[in-house]
């Protein structure tokens, strides 16, 4: 019997349960990985993020060859396609038994449906594993026996759950053959052009793709940074944050493999509130959550707040003040750097992500799901489910959202978590001659016109007063 795992956003040859039950159980393997060009733009997949993915492949290939696994990349273009190419496939080469990891997004779990009722009709099996999270989101209920909807109740469970089933090393064996009778000889050149990824080379500078780089990456964060991880991760200037959600959003870590190195160093202790490494536990949890509400409340998937309601709230509709978010061009220091550095860089620090979301949503009033879409087309961590979670949570619409009444001060984050400008600076040339009380607020010290920097294009205090009298208007009417 010949099997053929499917990869998908699990982009790695160990820790990978599809590829480990494939080779124990089957003396032909192979691995296919469709390039779907057409649904990558419709979901807004930005073009770092895809020369990533390009990256790893390449040194995937490699990696599997190691284990006597061809990976095929073919061209797949939109999901519809997708049954009949690996039907096609199967017949190809007699492949018995199709493996993949689940994934929970609306779109993929009726494209995986439409899949497996493709291969039922040639009497092939499709079997699936959940890598993706470290529960399966059908593993935690509450006592009613119905999903939870706020993080903190859900996180003690997975707490609980993660004990009872702790990683351990995969075997990482050979297969015996490949399970290709005739091999393709399209590649990921012919599949992706070098083309379409060149612009994205100096990012790629700081993102190696290897499997040992990865890994060491995510090794020194461990020993180097997560014992003073609550304390740092919130300053933008300082190398507190582990970056390696990149990886994490394509497969080529699974937070399997993130929980096992950070257990091996530090023990029970990193699942213990007094460590500081827990703080990292619970982030890695919050990814499995968002996946969680995404699996139960697939509405969340089709561009609705979790908050159904609130499908009805009033946004506003000025494309002048989100053109002027995008670029960078809002007057407040703190979240003009933070939106020029993800423009250039396709990354941005979680406690900026935090105050950029705010400051849309709350000052200027703008649909949530522009901004949604707008992060995935820049970020190179770009994860729809985390993503979507953090953007409601910022408008206040989704599941354990921030109420609507509490608002971030951009100023006053900056002035908390870049007090020197440090960050400012580097992101914003114009206003690297300011004093630290200048910085956060400039319009209030000098002409900053002169200085090619811009006024405010809201004021902070009327801002915040419309938001809550909006908000409390619209509850009231409901």
């Amino acid at each position: 019997m010949s099997a053929l795992v499917w990869l998908r956003t699990d982009l790695r040859s160990s820790w990978n349960s599809a590829i480990d039950y494939a080779v124990a159980n089957h003396d032909k393997v192979s691995a296919v990985y469709y390039v779907t060009k057409q649904q990558w733009s419709k979901y807004h997949i930005a073009g770092c993020k895809i020369a990533l993915i390009c990256q790893r492949l390449r040194n995937l290939q490699k990696e599997l060859q190691a284990r006597n696994i061809e990976l095929l990349v073919l061209d797949g273009d939109l999901y519809e396609g997708l049954p009949k190419s690996l039907n096609e496939l199967c017949l190809k080469n007699s492949i018995t038994h199709v493996y993949c990891n689940a994934e929970y997004e609306w779109d993929e779990r009726q494209r995986d449906v439409s899949v497996k009722q493709a291969l039922k009709n040639i009497d092939v099996t499709l079997a699936m594993f959940h890598d993706t999270c470290l529960v399966k989101p059908t593993e935690i209920m509450n006592l009613k026996g119905e999903p939870y909807k706020v993080f903190t109740p859900y996180f003690k469970r997975w707490l609980e759950a993660t004990l009872q089933q702790l990683p351990g090393i995969p075997d990482n064996e050979h297969a015996k053959q490949t399970g290709l009778e005739s091999p393709a000889n399209q590649n990921l050149s012919t599949a992706i052009k070098p083309s379409e990824t060149s612009n994205n080379a100096k990012v790629m500078d700081v993102w190696p793709a290897t499997a040992p780089e990865i890994t060491q990456k995510l090794n020194a964060f461990i020993i180097e940074f997560a014992p003073d991880y609550p304390k740092n991760r919130d300053i933008p200037s300082v190398e507190g944050t582990s970056k390696i959600s990149p990886y994490l959003s394509i497969g080529a870590l699974s937070p399997a493999q993130c929980l096992f190195h950070i257990l091996q160093e530090y023990g029970d202790e990193a699942l213990s509130p007094d460590h500081g490494a827990y703080t990292w536990v619970k982030e890695i949890a919050w990814r499995d959550f968002y996946r969680y509400v995404m699996f139960h409340f697939p509405h969340v998937s089709r561009g609705l707040p979790f908050q159904k309601h609130y499908q009805y709230f009033k946004w506003e509709n000025n494309q002048q003040h989100f053109d002027a978010w995008k670029a960078g061009e809002t007057g407040y220091p703190i979240v003009d750097a933070a939106m020029i550095a993800l423009k250039q860089t396709g990354w941005m620090h979680n406690r900026l992500r935090m105050i950029v979301a705010s400051f849309y949503c709350k000052h200027l009033l703008l649909p949530w799901k522009w901004a949604e879409d707008y992060f995935m087309s820049q970020l190179i961590d770009g994860d729809y489910a985390s993503n979507n979670g953090g953007w409601q949570w910022s408008a206040s619409v989704g599941t354990d959202a921030a109420p609507y009444f509490r608002i971030f001060n951009p100023t006053t984050q900056s002035e908390r978590f870049d007090p020197k400008g440090e960050f400012i600076k580097t992101w914003l040339p114009a206003l690297e001659h300011l004093s630290p009380k200048q910085i956060h607020e400039p319009s209030k010290h000098c002409d900053v016109q002169r200085l090619g920097y811009t006024l405010p294009i809201v004021e902070h205090k009327a801002s915040v007063a419309r938001t809550k009298e909006r908000f409390k208007g619209f509850l009231a009417a409901r």
